[in-house]
């Protein structure tokens, strides 16, 4: 199989649990996820909005790009999307009421995207992505395929909500049975990725596919919130420098190498 490799600059990252969670020895503390104008009922939005301000908060200050806004990407990738509006909306549809038009679900996570373009001035390509497998190696080749194509950076977004009886069983039709996959807990984590330019590599950290037990109740986000727990503890050492993702797929072993910026 070939082995193939490219190199990233892994701007800022950031992980919003609103209940909190414990993951093996590491903390994440309980986050507020702030209502947004315009959805209704569903933590998904507002969860999308919190962790991408968050990854944004020492990059722009809370303002927007400017002319880097031209050359931003956003890819947002999830399992099962909005399961919450999608569940209020079937339900209504089912008992024969009025449907909600602002309980679209198929329009939720390209609507909240826009917002973000919106906030932050970015006007690069959108992409919205719901996958079936770890959710990690499939949206990385995607940033980094947007990036080979001309921008300059992509802010990644990964978010998925806790699964209720009805969606488990939605889920369960797609998976032969199956619950692998669906989170536990309402998780959002992102990334801020951009090309990065040739420079000696220092010591690295290497992330393998997520196998910790620990990881489970992220469901299919378990190998971003793996990547984002490895560049935390990279960042807390002053000689951190290199984490190196393994993205093995079907088309040949693959490593993303991402460079931790300094400030």
């Amino acid at each position: 199989m070939t082995d193939t490799r490219s190199e990233r600059l892994l701007v800022s990252e950031a992980l919003v649990v609103p209940s909190g969670v414990t993951v093996g020895a590491t903390t994440v503390e309980p986050a507020e996820a702030r209502r947004v104008p315009g959805f209704v009922e569903s933590a998904f939005s507002p969860l999308v909005k919190a962790v991408i301000d968050r990854c944004l908060a020492d990059v722009t200050g809370g303002a927007a790009f400017g002319e880097d806004g031209a050359r931003t990407g956003l890819v947002l990738a999830t399992l099962l999307g909005d399961s919450a509006t999608a569940d209020l909306g079937s339900r209504l549809l089912a008992s024969g009421q009025v449907a909600n038009p602002l309980l679209f679900f198929q329009s939720v996570p390209t609507t909240i995207l826009g917002v973000v373009a919106r906030d932050y001035g970015i006007t690069g390509p959108t992409t919205c992505v719901a996958l079936r497998g770890d959710l990690r190696g499939e949206a990385l080749d995607l940033v980094d395929t947007i990036l080979d194509d001309g921008m300059d950076q992509v802010l990644l977004v990964g978010i998925d909500l806790a699964v209720d009886g009805r969606s488990l069983s939605a889920h369960a039709q797609l998976t032969d049975g199956q619950h692998v996959g669906a989170a536990q807990v309402d998780t959002a984590v992102a990334f801020l990725i951009r090309r990065a330019d040739s420079r000696p590599r220092s010591a690295e950290v290497s992330v393998a596919p997520a196998t910790d037990e620990h990881l489970s109740a992220f469901g299919n986000l378990a190998g971003l919130v793996q990547l984002y727990l490895t560049v935390r503890a990279e960042r807390a050492v002053p000689a951190s420098g290199t984490v190196t993702v393994d993205m093995g797929s079907a088309l040949g072993e693959r490593h993303l190498h991402l460079l931790l910026e300094v400030s």
